[in-house]
């Protein structure tokens, strides 16, 4: 039979509690150790996802600068900027509804309106809520593509199974790549195989919809309307300018 005492007391010690900590009486174990091992299970998923996460290009791809980005901290001076804020926020709250159907968001703007601010700041609460996210720019993205070529530990397939992990994958500066067909094709399988992989993604770009029509071609440009259930248009003075001025 079964010593409830022991075993509580085995993952007590493997969560490090106190040595002063006592198992419960007899009457508890049983559910004091379905407490715990959850715990334990929570624990072990929760480190798991973040080393899964590390791999991928390092950690989050946040830098020590965004790491720092919330949603309090976002500067609020216009209706619009409330506008946005607000959708980033019920992104958030909304996550395991839309990461269940594949559904991600597009950020679209001049530069300085602050799209990096918010986008970092969705990836930082969610990441606080335990979900995997992983924010890297469009270059990064194909840099590692071409690694693929020249790397015969990292197939095409281990690739795709790599940015197929995040729950929430995050391109940044889309309409920056070269515009290779090679390039499109990439970035096109990337958007299908996570939309029909239930996974999230999010894009950010500096361009209007008519430049990143162009730049992109219409099958990307429409699977990645496909993928964003919420397009928000940063269309006011840059912040940099502002700060300069």
């Amino acid at each position: 039979m079964m010593d409830m005492s022991s075993e509580v007391s085995k993952l007590l010690k493997r969560l490090g509690a106190p040595e002063h900590i006592q198992p419960d009486p007899p009457a508890v174990h049983r559910q004091k150790i379905r407490e715990l091992q959850r715990r334990d299970e929570v624990i072990k998923s929760n480190e798991h996802r973040r080393r899964l996460n590390n791999a991928l290009f390092g950690k989050s791809g946040l830098n020590a600068h965004f790491l720092s980005c919330s949603f309090e901290n976002y500067k609020v001076e216009r209706a619009d900027q409330r506008k946005a804020l607000d959708v980033a926020k019920r992104f958030v709250e909304k996550f395991v509804e839309l990461s269940a159907v594949g559904k991600g968001f597009l950020f679209i703007g001049t530069p300085g309106t602050g799209k990096n601010h918010l986008a970092a700041a969705i990836a930082n609460a969610l990441m606080a809520r335990h979900h995997s996210v992983v924010l890297l720019s469009v270059m990064d993205l194909f840099a590692r593509v071409r690694e693929s070529y020249n790397d015969r530990s990292l197939s095409e397939e281990r690739l795709i199974a790599e940015l197929m992990r995040p729950e929430l994958l995050i391109i940044d500066e889309i309409g920056l790549q070269r515009g290779s067909v090679d390039e499109m094709l990439w970035l096109t399988r990337i958007i299908d195989k996570r939309l029909y992989g239930l996974k999230s993604t999010g894009f950010i770009t500096n361009l209007d919809t008519a430049e990143l029509q162009k730049v992109l071609g219409e099958r990307a440009y429409e699977r990645l309307l496909d993928a964003a259930t919420v397009a928000v248009k940063f269309d006011w003075p840059s912040y940099r300018g502002n700060k300069g001025a």
